[in-house]
C-alpha cells in the first residue's frame, strides 16, 4: 500500500493536514502526519526566509523528520524543505506536494531527476494578498496607518506629505502588474470602487473581465494613479520595475508592493520616493527581512510598511490542504491540472496511482 505522510509546522499544524487529506486516496493509501516543531514562529519564519533566498539545500532538515518520511511514496508540506538529503532518504518517493503557491523549500530540478511530480497550491493565499492590497491602497492613500500612530502617541495631526494627493478612488486609474490569480482578485475588489482598471501581463491570454485593459508597462506606469505589483518572481521579471520605468510615473501616484521585494529596484523606488515622483507607498516586502530602524525605505515619511504579512490569514494557511487535495486528485484520473510544477513527469506517475 502506498504512504502519504503530511508535515505539519506551526502554521498549518498536521490536523488541518489530517482533515485536508481525508479519504484522499481511499482505501489505496495509507495517510499519516508528523509534525516539524520550531521553539517560536520567530524561528520559523527565520528558516521561511532564509529558504526563500537560498533554495531548498539552505536549511538541514533534522533527523527524526528524515526517519518518519523515509517510507512515503507522496510528501505534502509547507515550509518544511524537500532537498537532496531528504528526497535520496524517500527511496519510494513518486510526489512532493507543497501547501503554498510558491515552492522554493522544494528542489524541483532534483525531483526532476529522480521522476517525482512536484505539486504547489496555486492562488492559496490569493483572497488573503488580494484583500490586504486593497487595504493597504486606502491606508497608504489616506494616511490611515500614520494617523492612527499619532493619536496612539497621544498627537493630534490631519497633515501628512501627501497632503496635495490625497485622493477619491472613483475616477482614478489602477494599473495592475501581473494579472493571474492575485491580480484578477485585486481587479474584482477594485471593480466596485469605480475606478479605471489597466493591466500589464504578457502571458495573459483571452478577454479581461472587470472592464480590465491590457497594455504594455510603459503605458501602465504612465497612466496609473496607483500602482500595485503582483508579478511571479523569475530572473526575467527581476527588478521589472526600476529607474526607467518609475521615470515615467504621473506626478502623485502611489506605489504597491504585496508580491516579491525582486521585482522592484529599491533604490530607483527610494529615489522617487524622496525627489517627489511618488506621493507614496505601501510595502510588505523588502530586500532585507526583517528590516531595521535605519533601513533606507522604512525611515521614509511617505510610506506605510508591514512585515510580509499579506499572505498571512488563518483561512489562507487552514484551507490550503484542501485545496491542494483537490489539485491532487489528478493523480488517480491522469489529469495533469494546473498545479503540476514539472509537468514532464507526470504521465509515467500518474500510472501508478491511476492502476
Amino acid at each position: 500500500m502506498m504512504k502519504l505522510v503530511g508535515i505539519g509546522d506551526l502554521f498549518i499544524p498536521a490536523k488541518f493536514i489530517e482533515k485536508g487529506f481525508e479519504g484522499f486516496g481511499g482505501d489505496k493509501l495509507e495517510r499519516r502526519t508528523v509534525e516539524w516543531t520550531q521553539r517560536n514562529l520567530d524561528e520559523l519564519q527565520k528558516i521561511n526566509l532564509a529558504v526563500e533566498q537560498g533554495g531548498s539545500e539552505a536549511y538541514e532538515v533534522d533527523e527524526s523528520i528524515l526517519a518518519a518520511v523515509q517510507d512515503a511514496d507522496i510528501l505534502v508540506t509547507q515550509f518544511c524543505p524537500i532537498n537532496r538529503k531528504v528526497i535520496d532518504r524517500c527511496s519510494r518517493l513518486k510526489v512532493i506536494g507543497v501547501l503554498r503557491g510558491g515552492y522554493e523549500n522544494i528542489n524541483v530540478d532534483y525531483a526532476r531527476e529522480k521522476g517525482i511530480v512536484v505539486y504547489n497550491t496555486p492562488g492559496r493565499n490569493s483572497d488573503a494578498v488580494a484583500d490586504f492590497t486593497v487595504g493597504g491602497i486606502l491606508a497608504e492613500c489616506r494616511n490611515i496607518a500614520r494617523g492612527c500612530s499619532v493619536v496612539k502617541a497621544g498627537g493630534w495631526k490631519s497633515q501628512y506629505p501627501n497632503r496635495a494627493y490625497i485622493p477619491d478612488l472613483p475616477g482614478k486609474t489602477v494599473g495592475i502588474v501581473g494579472f493571474g490569480e492575485i491580480g484578477r482578485k485585486v481587479a474584482k475588489r477594485l471593480f466596485g470602487f469605480d475606478v479605471k482598471l489597466l493591466a500589464y501581463d504578457p502571458f495573459f491570454k483571452g478577454e479581461p473581465p472587470y472592464g480590465v485593459k491590457i497594455v504594455p508597462l510603459d503605458e501602465l506606469m504612465r497612466s496609473s494613479d496607483f500602482i500595485t505589483v503582483h508579478a511571479r518572481l523569475t530572473p526575467e521579471t527581476h527588478h521589472l520595475i526600476g529607474a526607467e520605468m518609475l521615470a515615467q510615473v504621473k506626478p502623485g501616484a502611489y506605489f504597491i508592493n504585496t508580491a516579491r521585494s525582486g521585482l522592484v529596484d529599491e533604490k530607483a523606488l527610494y529615489d522617487a520616493l524622496t525627489d517627489g515622483r511618488l506621493a507614496g507607498a505601501f510595502l510588505d516586502v523588502f530586500e532585507q527581512e526583517p528590516t531595521t530602524a535605519d533601513y533606507p525605505l522604512v525611515r521614509l515619511d511617505n510610506i506605510t510598511c508591514t512585515p510580509h504579512m499579506a499572505g498571512g490569514s488563518k483561512d489562507a494557511f487552514w484551507n490550503s490542504p484542501i485545496k491542494l487535495a483537490a489539485e491532487m486528485q489528478g493523480l488517480f484520473t491522469g489529469e495533469c491540472g494546473r498545479a503540476v510544477v514539472n509537468r514532464d513527469q507526470f504521465a509515467a506517475v500518474s500510472a501508478q496511482f491511476a492502476r
